[in-house]
């Protein structure tokens, strides 16, 4: 049975004759309606948005689009400003590392689903936070300008992750890294509980973003302080060493999936993937990015020692480039009686040119993977946070649903019910799935393609040292050891030695993980064979 079909009865257990037709009714209907429609215009702030000035006109909500729909859709059950809003406390809210939430929310920011975890931490019932904009649980020291970030990846249709500090209905607080992505109707947000040492940094850069905001908003508008705070975050993040925000998120998220795994292994919360009530290709589809996770350590050092290699053949090109133009300035000023030096000058000239090529190509290349190796990673991050999600979901789910029967989908008060959830989440991580299943077809012929050029700069090298020789003894005859022929020579044979070292590094390097490349091949046919399943 495909994954679809399980999904459509996931609700319907033996004997729900009329629940069956009218949900079969229903998914037709919508399948044709799903065929006619357009997409929503617009974007929204999962993870308490920010005043209506950061909100496209788009997707903000107007009376005419109001009119046409029932009170229970067209508001929630209370209006923002009729909830009893708390004053923050200085207490944090009980949320464990093992657990993980998630709400959708349509594309004005409405929520239309969240799970339990989500409501328990929140403090109101989930009849207040249905249809209520993610404004509610908002936290006043969080700084506009994090959310304004938010907006500006969502609206791109790019998923984006940062920390989020939320305010409970008891004033209490909980701290979030948010991996929020858009999602057919809306918007889907997945929250794990942070506790890296960069999220400790972070704390205090939210802080500092935080006080020049409010100073700013005291000489300029709301909207001219709020950018000020964001290139001020920017910046800060750069001093740190993230070329852009997108850099530091990604590595943000990697830090806290890690730590994650730490807390839950040292907390000796066994996994209890096999005893999930739900498909069992679910299980393995979670089995195999626990596996795919663990390589990240393997991809992150095989980044760095390429990113180490990219900036060296750069350097080498150059200086082995300038090195022959300075031997054929020197054979310029010999006596044209003797061609020896003259001879290797030129060849020095004309293997430097093919060498710079070479070498151009292995750095582009090199560049490509290290791109390559980045993708993956954090596809993987985000296939396994969201596939762990889902299946913890449909679990609790599937356990409701035998424990409550149909009375649980008559009572739940939001818009959505649990098939049409899933059937989301399924949507939003599929894209992850394919660019993982794409990167792990990929990276083994790129990393034979490497090993292939490294040979071929090797041969290079060794036509190099051929020339120094033959240099070196031109030079011993002709008695010219102070010449700066004879220092061009020597600086080239050090230059070679240097190069040959950074090789057999990276050639070293590349034969550990021989291994390694096997398994992500072996990784990607299974993957493919699930998601192939899926899509049934």
């Amino acid at each position: 049975m495909s994954l679809k079909a399980e999904v459509s009865n996931l609700k319907l257990k033996e004997g729900d004759t009329d629940l069956k037709e009218s949900l079969i009714s229903v998914q037709v209907q919508d399948e044709i309606e799903d065929s006619t429609s357009a997409a929503s215009a617009g974007g929204a702030l999962l993870e308490t948005s920010t005043d209506s000035e950061l909100i496209p006109e788009s997707v903000q909500t107007t009376e005419s689009e109001s009119e046409g729909k029932s009170e229970s859709e067209a508001r929630p059950a209370k209006k923002l400003k009729e909830v009893e809003r708390p004053r923050p406390i200085d207490k944090s809210r009980p949320f464990e590392f093992h657990e993980l939430f998630f709400s959708v929310t349509d594309p004005k920011s409405a929520i239309t689903f969240s799970n339990n975890v989500f409501t328990r931490l929140s403090g109101y019932p989930a009849e207040v936070l249905s249809g209520q904009l993610h404004k509610l649980i908002r936290h006043p020291d969080m700084p506009r300008a994090v959310f304004k970030v938010f907006w500006d990846f969502l609206k791109a249709g790019k998923p984006v992750a940062a920390y989020v500090k939320n305010m409970s209905a008891d004033g209490s607080y909980y701290w979030v890294m948010a991996l929020a992505m858009p999602c057919n109707g809306g918007y889907l947000s997945v929250r794990l509980k942070p506790g890296s040492e960069l999220f400790q940094k972070v704390r205090r850069l939210y802080s500092k973003t935080l006080e020049l905001e409010k100073k700013e908003e005291k000489s300029t508008n709301a909207r001219k302080a709020m950018e000020k705070a964001e290139n001020f975050l920017f910046d800060s993040l750069k001093e740190e060493g993230y070329e852009s925000y997108e850099s530091f998120m990604w590595t943000a998220l990697q830090e806290e999936m890690y730590h994650r795994e730490e807390k839950i292994t040292s907390s000796g919360h066994v996994d209890q993937i096999h005893q999930l009530n739900i498909p069992v290709r679910q299980k393995k589809l979670q089995i195999l990015l626990g596996e795919l996770f663990e390589q990240l350590e393997k991809l992150e050092k095989l980044h760095d020692v390429l990113m180490d290699q990219a900036e060296h053949m750069l350097e080498l090109a150059r200086s082995i480039l300038l090195l022959s133009l300075n031997a054929q300035i020197s054979s310029a000023k010999l006596d044209q009686t003797d061609q020896s030096l003259n001879v290797a000058a030129e060849n020095m000239g004309s293997q430097s040119i093919d060498g710079e090529k070479k070498l151009m190509e292995i750095q582009q290349l090199v560049t490509y993977l290290n791109q390559l190796l980045r993708k993956l990673s954090f596809n993987i991050i985000a296939s396994k946070l969201q596939v762990e999600m889902i299946n913890l979901f449909m679990h609790d789910s599937s356990e409701t649903s035998e424990s409550d029967g149909i009375e649980h989908q008559r009572s739940s008060p939001f818009q959505l019910k649990d098939e049409e959830v899933v059937e989301m989440l399924l949507d939003a991580v599929s894209p992850h799935l394919n660019l993982v299943a794409e990167s792990l077809s990929e990276l083994p012929e790129n990393l034979r393609k490497l090993k292939n050029g490294v040979n071929g700069i090797e041969n290079f090298l060794d036509v190099l040292r051929f020339i120094h020789i033959i240099g070196k003894v031109e030079i011993a005859r002709m008695n010219d050891q102070e010449s700066s022929f004879s220092n061009t020579f020597q600086e080239l044979v050090l230059e070679v030695n240097n190069a040959q070292e950074k090789l057999d590094e990276l050639t070293e390097f590349l034969l550990m993980n021989e291994q390694m490349s096997q398994q992500l091949a072996a990784h990607d046919y299974e993957l493919r064979s699930i998601i192939q399943w899926m899509e049934q």
